[in-house]
């Protein structure tokens, strides 16, 4: 099957520019519409469209099942470190009295990790299926 010129070059083109926007959602979900779902999502179309025109980005994909995994892994002693600080489970583990510039860095955190678990996973079953499907 031949694939279409211009659709590469424009992949080509747009793929820094959609990983920095994906980047941006993730950093400025605290502030804005977005976060580490929405942004992991749009990581994930950035590295499947050089899937689908063939650049070779995505070489081990038994890579991104462990990469996914400790990111999940993270999360959950990311929110189990609330428990020690606050007494509860999945709450801000920065102490109450810091300020709000500090207890931010929870939400970046957050968002980042979910953000790296929901696009790892996103190309995983997506390459999976494509690779299923030849």
């Amino acid at each position: 099957m031949k694939k279409s010129e211009i659709l590469t070059c424009i992949c080509k083109i747009l793929f820094p520019f959609i990983l920095m926007y994906g980047f941006y959602v993730i950093i400025n979900g605290h502030l804005s519409p977005g976060g580490g779902f929405q942004g992991g999502t749009i990581l994930a179309t950035a590295i499947l469209i050089t899937y689908i025109i063939d650049v070779p980005i995505l070489e081990d994909i038994a890579f991104l099942v462990k990469v996914e995994k400790y990111s999940f892994f993270i999360i959950i002693l990311v929110a189990m470190a609330s428990i020690f600080t606050r007494g509860t489970f999945f709450t801000n583990f920065i102490p109450k009295n810091m300020t709000i510039n500090i207890k931010v860095i929870f939400l970046l955190l957050l968002n980042f990790l979910i953000g790296i678990k929901v696009s790892t996973g996103l190309i995983t079953i997506f390459t999976t299926f494509m690779e299923e499907g030849e």
